[in-house]
């Protein structure tokens, strides 16, 4: 499908990527510190260590620690900078990074939030992002 870059650059006012994550048990997790080293090791462009939790698993939740599922988001809103470089066919890595600078919240900062929640674990947005 060949469609003009500016026929989508005027119709389109945002952009969301969802990913789906499974949900930490709440009966059954237990806090941790998440070490910078660990972090970075897992690709998390960190400062400092971050205190998360994980899985533990039980019988109410067949011993996955999971149960659920929670949604992860990245909402682009496309601006007027962001639509003149979709118009002249800007590279998509140059279009993210004009988006973060104005804003927008990657699906791994989303995650790493809520690992910082108690909502999912570390590995759970790691393996997903």
């Amino acid at each position: 499908m060949q469609i003009e870059p500016f026929l989508t650059a005027s119709a389109v006012d945002c952009v969301v990527a969802q990913r789906l994550a499974r949900q930490l048990y709440t009966h059954c997790k237990k806090g941790t510190m998440l070490s910078l080293d660990a972090l970075k090791a897992s690709g998390f462009d960190v400062r400092y260590d971050v205190e998360g939790y994980e899985p533990v698993g039980c019988p109410r939740c067949s011993h996955s620690g999971y149960k659920g599922r929670i949604g992860m988001y990245e909402v682009m809103l496309v601006s007027d900078a962001i639509r003149s470089m979709t118009i002249e066919r800007t590279s998509a890595d140059r279009i993210r990074a004009k988006a973060i600078e104005e804003g927008m919240r990657p699906l791994r900062e989303d995650g790493l939030e809520k690992v910082r929640q108690g909502v999912t674990s570390i590995a759970e947005v790691a393996r997903i992002t």
